[in-house]
């Protein structure tokens, strides 16, 4: 029994020891490690700090319309919020004024996009509330006060007329980063249609009325003239069509027959009716930055389009497509042929001009050098041999 005892005590003592030793030796090893994490911590914002310019990446706000914010891609593939925000519509609502003082506050600066119409110029669609000179979003505000430089789209002498004379000014559109890596050719979906017109309705046709309201879209994508044109494709040249957008409103007399009209589409299921298609109709002529052009570029279909459009413009060459008259028609058929002759040909190579000239990498690298002009290196959140190519965040 007393054997037992003490071997009891020792095993105890033994113990004792033990957790005496344990705890002297987990007390240095955390002591230890609360250092080195504290060390870590404050190398990492010192890292931090320098990277970003002394400014903190959480303090860009990410904002919506009339707003559109700019994402910077590190050479690493990394992507961050650039403290740089696009206006790129007038102020229509009181909060666009707060909402942009409050990210001038946390260190943002802005720059000017032509994305909507005419801005920064008077919006000539008559039925625009902007279309009013007197509106308070024009009479209010002044847009390059607001900004620090612009991007527009427009010809040259549109930009003297839009933009402040000596203003910064990059010609940069929007349309410009059509995602082509994600919008390719499917050779295994079948052509159903020789082209493709986008022109959404103004609401719906009502049992007294002989057509659906035609206001703002009609205006923007020039139905009334535009359906003159497609009757001619469809009489004398047989052109099967696809309509966006005017489900239940009427279409031109000759074309029930060769033109499927749908209603308005999801994006998802919209983008890939380019698929079906062989090339796209654009009349359009007051759409600043239409992405439906170059999207329809990213799957290699050539442009038929409208010679006075404001926007896309720059897309339009022998590789591309044609310009045409819409107001011309004996203009308009000569362009038509020629331009149909060339596609049986295969000799159009949208996608793989506008791979070559524009999408994010190259329109990307142009805006990082445009930012970098205009702005000063302390004023900015990055460190620009760090990053590859800026983007808007569409």
């Amino acid at each position: 029994m007393e054997r037992i005892q003490t071997i009891r005590k020792s095993i105890s003592s033994s113990i004792r020891n033990k957790t005496n030793i344990m705890g002297y030796s987990t007390g240095k090893i955390l002591l230890g490690l609360i250092t080195l994490l504290s060390v870590a911590a404050v190398l990492w914002w010192i890292y931090t700090w320098w990277r970003t310019g002394g400014r903190n990446l959480k303090d860009v706000p990410n904002m919506k319309r009339p707003f559109l914010n700019m994402w910077g891609v590190r050479n690493d593939g990394s992507e961050f919020l650039v403290n740089i925000v696009f206006i790129t519509h007038p102020f229509t609502r009181d909060e666009c004024i707060v909402q942009y003082n409050d990210a001038k506050a946390k260190g943002c600066h802005f720059l000017g996009l032509s994305s909507y119409s005419e801005f920064p110029g008077p919006v000539s669609n008559p039925h625009d509330i902007l279309h009013d000179p007197k509106n308070k979003a024009w009479t209010d505000y002044d847009y390059f006060t607001l900004t620090r430089g612009w991007l527009s789209c427009f010809r040259d002498e549109n930009n003297a007329k839009w933009i402040k004379p000596e203003f910064p000014l990059a010609n940069i559109a929007e349309s410009d980063f059509a995602n082509y890596e994600q919008h390719k050719p499917d050779p295994a979906v079948k052509k159903e249609y020789d082209f493709i017109y986008i022109c959404l309705k103004d609401g719906d046709k009502k049992p007294e009325d002989k057509d659906c309201p035609q206001t703002w879209q009609a205006r923007i994508h020039l139905w009334n003239e535009t359906s003159k044109l497609l009757d001619i494709m469809c009489t004398k040249y047989k052109l099967k069509g696809l309509l966006v957008g005017r489900v239940n409103c009427n279409l031109p007399k000759n074309c029930h027959q060769l033109m499927e009209a749908t209603d308005f589409m999801e994006y998802h299921t919209f983008i890939k009716q380019y698929n079906k298609c062989r090339f796209i109709l654009a009349t359009d002529q007051y759409s600043a930055s239409p992405r439906c052009d170059t999207e329809a570029m990213c799957f290699n279909l050539p442009l038929l389009m409208n010679k006075d459009t404001i926007g896309a413009w720059h897309y339009l060459n022998e590789k591309t497509g044609e310009f045409i008259d819409i107001y011309n028609i004996e203009s308009f058929e000569a362009s038509l042929q020629k331009f149909l002759k060339k596609l049986n040909n295969n000799e159009y190579t949208p996608r793989e001009w506008f791979i070559e000239n524009y999408g994010k990498y190259n329109t990307g690298k142009r805006l990082l050098k445009f930012v970098r002009e205009v702005f000063k290196p302390e004023e900015l959140n990055f460190k620009a041999d760090e990053v590859e190519y800026l983007k808007p965040g569409i």
